[in-house]
């Protein structure tokens, strides 16, 4: 097949749409197909041997994405969680006859839900990353299917743990017990729940490591005075800080892919995350982390401080690594490449 992956965020870019379309470009292009990203500018131009149009800001955006479009002639356009660039992309395939289909792995929020659903109503078939947003999807009126991330498990690995790394994030060396490593990983914003974590601020025999960056980095610094915030690290960097982690924490409420928790679990690192949204997806209570209660001021802190305490936690993080391997990119790429083939050969009949 020819395929136009329309998306709003890549290289040099680093966040959940990079991974996911990084691990369905690779496998396309592994598969025999020609494909062609179209990223706003600026950034590299070429990727594994495809075509990279950049779409500049200051001219007009409409007819960059049909000319880059056009130029490809894709049997499919495939637009990952639609922005600008991939409502003007859905608008050009609708009108062109050319089978179209939207991934969606953001939340959907009441105050935008009105222009989602009058973006991806434009699309032949609509695809969402964790089983609640097929719900949500369903409460706004939009018929969507669920597709799960899958997970590196050969960059993600506990093999990568650097005992260096950990010794000193415990300080392992100026005490005769070190402490428990607890990280984050991801963007600092609100939406994500980042705030909570200065419920852990006096958590006892924890030492704190933030890994992301964004808007919460300086709240989160004046009341977590004893973390490490490392900034945002690139993947290479990220291989290694994750699994030398003893527990991964996340907070948000409304996830979708929850790459950081799959990448956790496929490092041997056992997690705590929310009992909503997309963790409930990933996280099996007891097997390789534990859930806690959103709605409760006091949950989150308990449940993590039940895995510190927990001597024998790393077999959460061994089952986790278990569970990571059931879904390799490769698996879920292919069950996606089948749905476009279906969509593909549908529309040219």
């Amino acid at each position: 097949m020819r395929i136009a992956l329309v998306t709003e965020t890549f290289f040099p870019a680093v966040d959940g749409t990079t991974t996911t379309l990084k691990a369905v470009a690779d496998r396309l292009v592994d598969r025999g197909h020609s494909v062609r990203i179209i990223a706003p500018a600026p950034g590299l131009t070429s990727y594994r041997g495809c075509d990279v149009v950049r779409v500049r800001p200051l001219e007009p955006v409409g007819a960059q994405v049909r000319a880059a479009i056009d130029g490809h002639a894709p049997d499919l356009v495939h637009v990952t969680s639609p922005g600008t660039l991939g409502r003007k992309a859905l608008k050009h395939a609708q009108r062109t006859g050319t089978a179209s289909l939207v991934v969606e792995q953001s939340a959907v929020l009441d105050l935008t839900a009105d222009y989602w659903r009058g973006t991806v109503t434009r699309a032949d078939r609509v695809l969402v990353t964790s089983s609640w947003m097929v719900e949500r999807a369903a409460e706004l009126g939009v018929e969507a299917a669920l597709w799960r991330p899958g997970v590196d498990s050969a960059a993600f690995t506990p093999a990568l743990r650097d005992s260096w790394l950990h010794d000193s994030w415990a300080r392992a060396r100026s005490r005769e017990t070190p402490l428990v490593v607890v990280g984050y990983v991801g963007s600092l914003h609100k939406r994500h729940g980042v705030r909570r974590l200065a419920e852990l601020a006096d958590l006892p025999g924890i030492r704190l490591v933030v890994i992301g960056d964004g808007p919460q980095r300086s709240w989160l610094a004046q009341r977590l005075p004893g973390a490490k915030l490392t900034g945002a690290l690139t993947t290479g960097d990220l291989t290694v800080a994750l699994p030398s982690l003893d527990v991964l924490v996340h907070p948000g409420a409304h996830e979708t892919c929850c790459h950081q928790l799959r990448e956790a679990s496929a490092s041997g690192v056992p997690v705590v995350a929310a009992r909503s949204g997309g963790a409930t997806d990933v996280v099996r209570s007891l097997e390789n982390g534990l859930l806690f209660d959103p709605s409760s001021s006091r949950s989150f802190r308990d449940q993590v401080s039940a895995v510190v305490a927990d001597r024998r936690r790393t077999l959460l993080g061994a089952r986790g690594r278990e569970l990571a391997l059931e879904r390799p990119w490769t698996d879920a790429v292919d069950e996606l490449e089948s749905t476009m083939s279906a969509m593909s050969g549908a529309k040219v009949g």
